[in-house]
């Protein structure tokens, strides 16, 4: 049976059968063995290698072309033990029904989410209050969202979208918000590192993924980042990154840019996985970034992580220079 236990609060004993059941009959098949993937990259994938597979991208909102849910159904097809999303789900909260629907193509394989900005603004703009403002954004995508059979954890904190999860392989998940409020605040903060140094000691954890929404501030490619929350923002990105050096963090991922990047930062292997429908705003540059809707395939091969680039197999809704102001890069 796999291995699945939420490190954040338990929804119920429930909710944690159903979601086992639903892990253990996602198993790669023979038809998921490939060695390139759509785009013709090579893929160290062979099934027989393979300990767990994960899948993740963000920023579905105007998804015009269908990227989700192909995403959604290749997470089937291709045997993933979960689906790590990166927040932007719809272009404003109010919309996010629709997302909950598309989970049906997900089958029984669990979603762990981060939340985005337009999970929390109008428009990604102006923040939202529901039930004449006695309800916060954060509260409603919990709600929504966490505490179900498809994700049996509750965040950590009322007023933030925090959590992590230990899963398949050594696999420890934390799912951060920078969103909620300039950079991660202290009690944010507090929490991350007292997690990392539990599992840390857990001589099971072999891999610790970060999963958040903004990239982390001064990265090599963008300051489309934590960096535009000011002094504040960079200081708790700063922190952060120090505490995920002190834990040999294997992976960080985020998206807010709507394109597939890879980099290290803190010589962590990082990603910026925007790709999942969003309008694509930057052209190929120079610095490997490509302007491409994708998902990412996150393969545990015993002691190793493999990390593939799936591209999308459909056109591509890109924006011209003047398009899209809020999500691109300053200079």
């Amino acid at each position: 049976m796999s291995k699945y236990i939420p490190v954040a609060r338990v929804a119920s004993a429930s909710f944690l059968a159903t979601a086992l059941l639903g892990m253990t009959a996602c198993k790669p098949s023979k038809s998921s063995k490939r060695t390139t993937d759509e785009g013709g990259h090579a893929i160290e994938d062979l099934v027989s290698g393979i300990t767990a597979r994960f899948l993740a991208g963000g920023d579905s909102r105007d998804d015009h072309n269908h990227v989700l849910p192909w995403a959604f159904e290749e997470a089937q097809a291709r045997g993933a033990k979960a689906f790590f999303f990166l927040g932007d789900m719809e272009l404003t909260p109010e919309l996010d029904a629709h997302f909950r629907r598309e989970l049906d193509l997900l089958g029984p394989i669990p979603l762990f989410p981060a939340i985005g900005n337009h999970e929390v603004q109008q428009f990604g703009i102006f923040r939202m209050h529901f039930a004449n403002g006695l309800i916060g954004p954060e509260k409603r995508f919990q709600a929504h969202f966490l505490g179900t059979p498809r994700t049996p954890v509750l965040s950590v904190m009322q007023d933030r979208v925090v959590y992590s999860v230990n899963l398949d392989a050594g696999v420890h998940f934390v799912a951060l918000d920078n969103v909620s409020q300039p950079g991660f605040g202290e009690a944010q903060l507090a929490w991350l590192g007292q997690d990392l140094a539990v599992v840390k000691q857990d001589g099971r954890t072999k891999h610790i993924i970060i999963g958040l929404h903004k990239p982390l501030a001064r990265n090599p490619l963008t300051k489309h980042s934590m960096e535009e929350d000011g002094p504040q923002g960079m200081k708790d990105s700063d922190a952060a990154l120090a505490l995920f050096e002190q834990s040999n963090v294997s992976l960080i991922l985020a998206s807010h840019l709507h394109e597939f990047a890879k980099f290290s930062q803190g010589g962590i292997e990082s990603y910026i996985t925007g790709g999942l429908g969003a309008r694509l705003h930057r052209a190929d540059k120079k610095d490997g970034s490509r302007a491409v809707h994708h998902f990412l395939q996150i393969d545990v091969v015993g002691p190793l992580v493999h990390v593939t680039m799936v591209p999308f197999n459909g056109p591509a809704d890109v924006a011209n220079d003047e398009e899209d102001d809020e999500t691109s890069p300053k200079p």
